[in-house]
């Protein structure tokens, strides 16, 4: 009286889909960037009369450094000292000062 109805087989015609592509990452590198470049500010320092450019004597710092050794820059601090006049810098481990 009761029947019962066996299930629908499994392996039912269905359509093939094409194997699916592995997606492509896009790389980090710059060269894909679009749109505007990188903000970099500028930064002054004012002591009494005298006004300081922070990104020029970050520069400065980098030149100094470079010109007496071979070795790429790591890592840069710079101190600035307006009232002496100075800056002192640390760039991967070794330090040097600047005048303002």
């Amino acid at each position: 009286m009761s029947e019962k109805k066996s299930a629908a087989p499994a392996a039912v015609a269905a359509p093939e889909a094409p194997a699916a592509e592995p997606k492509k990452r896009k790389s980090s590198g710059a060269a894909q960037r679009r749109g505007r470049p990188p903000l970099s500010p500028e930064v002054y320092v004012e002591f009494g009369t005298n006004q300081y450019n922070i990104t020029d004597v970050i520069e400065r710092a980098k030149a100094d450094y470079r010109a007496t050794h071979k070795v790429g820059v790591q890592s840069c601090k710079v101190y600035v000292k307006p009232e002496e006049g100075m800056a002192y810098y640390v760039i991967n481990k070794v330090s040097g000062k600047l005048e303002l």
